[in-house]
């Protein structure tokens, strides 16, 4: 969780950056609902701001408020710019939440397409979700 931009970057082919960022994190669920929403949060925001870069929110968004939330999971990364290349997509695990559609619509800004997807593995009782985003603006 303390990998730097430019240490993500210099891993990549010809150090160029990503095609593809593939975040399949999620907490150790504790059954504390409440909890375990707000760190799979802050999990996918860090995978956005590894990404895009500085998360960046303009102040008459209506998801403001749920980009600022999380804005401090991201860490003290000096590197405002993304490792994921222009054109590439993006893959965010979530636990399903009511602050999943003020990252839709953050990424919405930043990508030409944004779906919800729930695998038809997953179990009934599974609350996860991956947000996959398509073609970095």
């Amino acid at each position: 969780m303390a990998l730097m931009k430019l240490q993500a970057r210099a891993m990549s082919p010809q150090e160029r950056g990503f095609s593809v960022i593939l975040s399949d994190m999620c907490p150790v669920v504790s059954g504390i609902t409440t909890r375990d929403e707000a760190i799979s949060c802050e999990l996918g925001m860090r995978a956005l701001s590894l990404a895009v870069g500085k998360i960046k929110v303009k102040e008459s968004a209506d998801y403001r408020e749920t980009m600022e939330r999380f804005q401090t999971s991201t860490g003290p990364d000096p590197d405002e710019d993304g490792v994921l290349r222009r054109g590439g997509s993006l893959v965010i695990k979530f636990l399903e939440n009511e602050d999943i559609p003020g990252f839709n619509k953050f990424c919405k800004e930043k990508f030409k397409k944004v779906s919800l997807l729930r695998p038809k593995a997953t179990r009934s009782s599974s609350r996860e979700i991956y947000m996959i985003c398509e073609g970095l603006r």
